[in-house]
């Protein structure tokens, strides 16, 4: 090879470490990019002491349910049945086998029997939860999910979900009502709607209607739940079924919860008569999306917005940073049959991400003016989504809301009120101030500065949290901490 020396000197300067201020050396080694934050470093099966911590009488609760076999053939106690389709949901499991493949996993069962208070020497079959969950009457869940969110809402746990009173005179709770439908099967079904297709085929489905608190931060705490069946053998018909249960949702409602503020936020089926007389009977605020399912109310606000155009404002969307026109109106009068009301309409327009531009309009009962419009579309009107994207969580990030672990008899309900009250538990884990009190309790070697970021915001998303909660329940022990004296902060920021 040719030996002859390169003269070109601005080459050579590359093959020169270039000097630093304050490093004479020009060897010396550069300074490295900041350190990673360490992991956390807890046992994340404690995450699931946060139901002691909310819950001290949990299982003390749970032995109140009657339990309808043979006192004298009875091997698994309820409790354990329960906690184990609980944890089956937290843990992420899609099918009833899932479980039984854990027949083995010595940890999980000793974490089991801590949890439910039993000692049970082996897990339960999934066949032995599926027929409990058959036979069990749904009502007996439904009070003791009931009981959970009293004492949530007596306790002041949920007091940050609260709106902010300057909007609308007081501090209310935002519950969205919607319906889901959750299983759809060929074959007959107890507590089933059923759709008939144009080639003779027959759908039986599970759907149910659900009220959630909700929030604009994406905390959201179901309350209460109505299914929806066709008693009189009717067709499924959203206009019939979904209106009814409604009717039903809203009075139980009323019975359980007689003095609590509350807004109720509605997509455009329920902007009719029958539901703005029992807000009003109620004296509860509302929300409702606005479509062409109301065409000529939608056109009245249209116009009398359009007579007032000092009630516009346009600003950059918080959530997606695109330029938005807010039009407002209030006192827009309108006949629903027999019914006068005097409803406020906001209007919201802008480009979505095709560039089209995509409009947007409620009718609310919180008066509108200038220096409050914002908020009250940010912070009330547009939160019903959050009801859409609890859903979402509870079927496509582990919870298997339409996994099918039973449908005869009750299964299909029983196991849905399971799926609530887990999302409920998974709610309290991922935001509540467990996650920084373990770290302060079992990483004072390791961590000077714990972690003060959300959970969720630390672990990414909500199946590797799910993730690590599953290996530290199959392969450690809980541990002994006695949380009982611990105060959490349930944070919604």
């Amino acid at each position: 090879m040719d030996n002859a020396i390169q003269t070109n000197k601005k080459n050579t300067k590359r093959n020169r470490r270039s000097s630093r201020k304050g490093h004479t050396d020009l060897c010396a080694s550069r300074p490295g990019r900041k350190a990673k934050e360490r992991e956390p470093g807890i046992n994340h099966g404690d995450l699931i002491k946060v139901v002691e911590c909310f819950f001290p009488k949990f299982n003390l609760r749970l032995k109140k349910i009657v339990d309808f076999r043979w006192a004298n053939r009875i091997i698994y106690q309820l409790e354990i049945l329960i906690w184990l389709a609980l944890l089956s949901r937290l843990i992420a499991n899609t099918a009833n086998r899932d479980t039984d493949y854990l027949q083995d996993e010595q940890a999980l069962l000793d974490n089991l029997n801590k949890l439910s208070g039993c000692k049970a020497k082996r897990l339960p079959h999934s066949d032995t939860v599926k027929y409990f969950m058959e036979k069990l009457l749904p009502k007996q869940i439904v009070r003791f999910r009931n009981w959970m969110i009293a004492k949530l809402i007596r306790n002041k746990v949920l007091d940050n979900m609260r709106t902010d009173k300057k909007l609308n005179g007081s501090k209310s709770f935002l519950i969205a009502i919607d319906g889901v439908h959750y299983h759809t099967s060929s074959h007959e079904l107890v507590h089933s709607t059923h759709r008939t297709h144009g080639d003779g085929t027959v759908d039986y489905m599970l759907i149910a209607l659900e009220a959630c608190i909700v929030c604009p931060n994406g905390v959201r705490i179901p309350v209460m739940t109505e299914f929806i069946e066709n008693l009189e053998d009717k067709e499924y018909n959203k206009q019939d079924c979904e209106l009814k249960a409604a009717k039903r949702l809203m009075g139980r409602m009323k019975e359980l919860y007689p003095r609590l503020p509350i807004i109720i936020l509605l997509d455009g089926l329920y902007l009719c008569e029958d539901i703005v007389n029992i807000c009003h009977k109620n004296r509860w605020g509302f929300s409702i999306t606005v479509n062409e399912k109301t065409a000529a109310f939608l056109a009245k606000a249209e116009r009398q917005m359009a007579t007032n155009r000092r009630n516009r404002t346009e600003e950059d969307d918080p959530k997606d940073g695109r330029r938005c026109i807010i039009k407002w109106c209030n006192h827009v009068k309108y006949k629903f049959g027999e019914t006068n009301v005097d409803l406020n309409v906001v209007e919201m327009i802008k480009k979505n991400e095709k560039g089209e531009m995509e409009k947007c309009v409620y009718a609310t009962t919180i008066f509108l003016c200038e220096r409050s419009v914002k908020r009250v579309l940010d912070e009330i009107c547009r939160s019903r989504w959050q009801i859409e994207e609890a859903f979402k969580v509870q079927k496509c990030h582990g919870l298997g809301l339409e996994k099918v672990f039973g449908t005869v008899g009750n299964a299909g309900q029983n196991y849905y009120h399971i799926v609530q009250i887990a999302y409920i538990i998974l709610n309290l884990m991922l935001h509540s101030s467990i996650f920084r009190r373990l770290q302060h309790l079992q990483n004072q070697d390791r961590i000077v500065h714990t972690i003060c970021r959300p959970m969720l915001e630390w672990y990414g998303t909500i199946k590797n949290i799910m993730d690590k909660f599953k290996r530290y329940m199959l392969m450690k022990p809980l541990s002994d901490i006695d949380i009982s004296g611990w105060r959490l902060q349930f944070n919604t920021a």
